[in-house]
C-alpha cells in the first residue's frame, strides 16, 4: 500500500476518533462550557471550573437575576437571601470564583455590566487582591469563560471538545454516587452560585485546642508576600466603579475579614499603602486587619476563609442590622478622611482587638424522659418525681439559671445574652408525667424546661392507633396551657419517627435510613415527617 493512502487511512482515522472523543466530550460537558444541555448538573461543572460554567449558567437564567456579588473564594460566605433581603427584593446571584484575583474579576463584572443590564454589583476582595493579579488562566480547570476574556472561541472550545475524556467519564461516574448533601465533587448550589455548606455547617465546633488539632494549617500559615500588584489591582476597581455609574448600577466594595495570620504574611508598610491608594479610588467597606474575629479560627473554616456566620455578621454591619450579633470594632465605613487612621491603627495595635474570649460559654444540657415514681432514681428513661424535684431545687441553690433552648440558638446565632451559670432542661416525647409533675414543679421554683414531643402521640396512650399500650401522653390543649405559661417551650421530637422494634413491621431505627432504603427516599420520608 502506498504511503499516502496509509497517511490518509490515519487522517481519516483521528479524524473519526477524535470527533467521538468530541462528540462525548461536548454531550457529557464536566466543564459546562457548552452549556451541559443534556445532564444540565452545573454544581458538578462549577465544582470544576466556576470561572467558565457559571458564565455558560446564566446564559441561559440570567433574566432570574437582577444583581451580582463578584470575588474570590471568600465571597461565597455572603448569602444572597440575605442580600436580596436587604436591598429590598433584588434577585442576586453569587460569582465566587476559586483563587480570583482583581483581573478576573473586572472581566467578569465589566460582562456582566455591559450584557445583563444589572442593578447592583458588589466587589469583594481580600488583601491578597493587591499580591496577585492576572496569574497564568490557562487550561481547561481555570480558563474565563470566552464571551469574558475576548479569548477566540474557536481556541476556546477546542481545549474542551479535544480534551482528556477522562473528565467527561468521571462526571458520569459522579452521577451515580451524587446523593442529597454535597461532596467534593458537588460543592454548589448553580441556582445561587455560593458553596453548598450545608455539611460544613452542621459540623460540631468544640474546644479552641481540639479544632486547632482538626485543622493544624491555622498555625502553619507562613510566608513573606508583597503588594506588588496594587496598582493594577487599582486600575481594575477604578474601571468597574465608572462602569457602575455610567449605568446607574448601585455598586460597593467590601474588603472581607481575614485571619490574623494572614495579615502577617504581608508587611504592615505594604498594607497601609493598600488602604490608602484604595481610598482615593472609592470609598468602601473594611473588614479586614486586627478585629476581634480575625483572631478567633473558629470563625474561619481554613486559614483564609471564613464563616457563613461572618458573612452575615458583615452584611448585617453594613445595612445597620442590630438584629445579628456582631462584636465591638467590627467593620468601618471607610473614606479619604479616615483612611488614615484606619489603616494605621487596624494593622499596628493588634493588641485593641482582643480575641473575644469572653463570647464562649459552657452550658450543660440535662435531658429527661418520663416521670415515674415506682422508679428507681435513674432507671432507664424514668426519674421519681422526688428525684426530679431534688435535682431541681439543688441547681437553682447553686445559682443555676434555667434557659429554653431557644435561648441557646439566639445566643450562638444572635449574641443574646445569658444569665449566669444557665442550665438548659429538656424532655423527650411528651408524657403525661410532664405535665402532671414537671409543670407544675418547675412552675413553684421559677424555672423552665423544654419538651419536644413525638406528634404522633400527642394525647394518646395507645401506638399508633393500635391496641399496643403506651405511657399516656399530654394533649395539644394541655401543651399550649404549658407553653403558654412561659415556663415550658414545645418543640418537635419528629411527627413519627419513634418506631417500636417490637410492633413496627416497617421499622425505622430512630431517624436514621433504613437498610436498603434509597437516599431519595429517606430524604422524602423525613422531610414528609418534618412537615407534619
Amino acid at each position: 500500500m502506498k504511503l499516502k493512502k496509509w497517511i490518509l487511512i490515519f487522517i481519516t482515522f483521528m479524524i473519526i476518533t477524535s470527533g467521538i472523543v468530541g462528540g462525548f466530550n461536548v454531550v457529557v460537558d464536566p466543564f459546562g462550557a457548552f452549556g451541559d444541555s443534556f445532564y444540565n448538573w452545573f454544581a458538578y461543572d462549577m465544582t470544576n471550573n466556576p470561572r467558565a460554567s457559571k458564565i455558560a449558567y446564566l446564559e441561559k437564567h440570567h433574566n432570574e437575576y437582577d444583581s451580582y456579588i463578584i470575588g474570590g473564594s471568600k465571597t461565597s460566605s455572603y448569602s444572597v437571601d440575605e442580600l436580596n433581603k436587604y436591598y429590598g427584593g433584588a434577585k442576586f446571584y453569587n460569582m465566587i470564583m476559586y483563587g480570583g484575583d482583581m483581573y478576573d474579576i473586572e472581566l467578569t463584572a465589566l460582562y456582566i455590566i455591559k450584557n445583563y443590564n444589572p442593578k447592583n454589583i458588589i466587589i469583594n476582595i481580600g488583601v491578597e487582591e493587591a499580591s496577585v493579579y492576572n496569574k497564568d488562566k490557562t487550561g481547561i480547570k481555570n480558563m474565563l469563560d470566552w464571551r469574558v476574556s475576548g479569548m477566540n472561541p474557536i481556541e476556546y472550545y477546542g481545549q474542551y471538545f479535544l480534551m482528556n475524556p477522562e473528565y467527561s467519564s468521571d462526571k458520569i461516574n459522579r452521577l451515580k454516587e451524587q446523593g442529597y448533601l454535597p461532596s467534593k465533587y458537588n460543592v454548589f448550589v448553580p441556582q445561587t452560585g455560593a458553596y453548598n455548606k450545608a455539611a460544613r455547617d452542621s459540623q460540631a465546633i468544640g474546644e479552641l485546642d481540639s479544632y486547632l488539632t482538626e485543622y493544624p494549617g491555622f498555625t502553619e500559615l507562613l510566608g513573606n508576600r508583597r503588594t506588588a500588584t496594587l496598582d493594577d489591582m487599582l486600575g481594575s476597581i477604578s474601571r468597574v466603579k465608572a462602569a457602575c455609574e455610567s449605568r446607574g448600577i448601585t455598586h460597593k466594595l467590601i474588603v472581607s475579614p481575614v485571619y490574623f495570620r494572614e495579615l502577617l504574611t504581608y508587611p504592615k508598610e505594604d498594607l497601609t499603602a493598600f488602604w490608602t491608594k484604595l481610598a482615593d479610588v472609592t470609598d468602601f467597606w473594611d473588614f479586614s486587619g486586627y478585629t476581634p474575629i480575625s483572631f478567633e479560627p473558629r470563625y474561619f473554616y481554613d486559614e483564609y476563609h471564613f464563616r457563613n456566620s461572618v458573612g452575615s455578621m458583615v452584611l448585617s454591619k453594613i445595612f445597620g442590622d442590630n438584629n445579628i450579633y456582631k462584636p465591638d470594632n467590627f467593620g468601618f465605613y471607610v473614606t479619604k478622611d479616615n483612611v488614615a487612621a484606619r489603616a494605621k491603627n487596624i494593622f499596628n495595635n493588634p493588641q485593641a482587638y482582643p480575641a473575644e474570649k469572653i463570647y464562649s460559654q459552657k452550658v450543660p444540657v440535662l435531658a429527661y424522659h418520663n416521670i415515674d415514681n415506682n422508679a428507681s432514681d435513674f432507671s432507664g428513661y424514668a426519674v421519681t418525681s422526688e428525684k426530679f424535684r431534688a435535682v431541681m431545687s439543688s441547681l437553682k441553690a447553686a445559682g443555676y439559671t434555667t434557659i429554653f433552648y431557644k435561648d441557646l440558638v439566639e445566643y450562638v446565632d444572635n449574641g443574646k445574652e445569658l444569665p449566669p451559670k444557665p442550665v438548659v432542661i429538656t424532655f423527650d416525647d411528651g408524657y403525661m408525667s410532664n405535665y402532671d409533675f414537671v409543670f407544675p414543679t418547675l412552675k413553684e421554683l421559677g424555672m423552665c424546661a423544654t419538651i419536644s414531643v413525638v406528634g404522633v402521640s400527642v394525647g394518646k396512650d395507645k401506638y399508633k392507633d393500635t391496641d399496643y399500650s403506651i405511657i399516656p401522653h399530654f394533649s395539644y390543649a394541655q401543651a399550649k396551657e404549658m407553653y403558654d405559661s412561659g415556663v415550658i417551650d414545645i418543640q418537635s421530637h419528629t411527627y413519627s419517627m419513634h418506631d417500636s422494634e417490637q410492633y413496627d413491621a416497617d421499622y425505622r431505627d430512630g431517624t436514621l435510613q433504613k437498610p436498603g432504603e434509597s437516599e431519595a427516599d429517606y430524604v422524602r420520608a423525613f422531610t414528609e415527617d418534618l412537615q407534619k
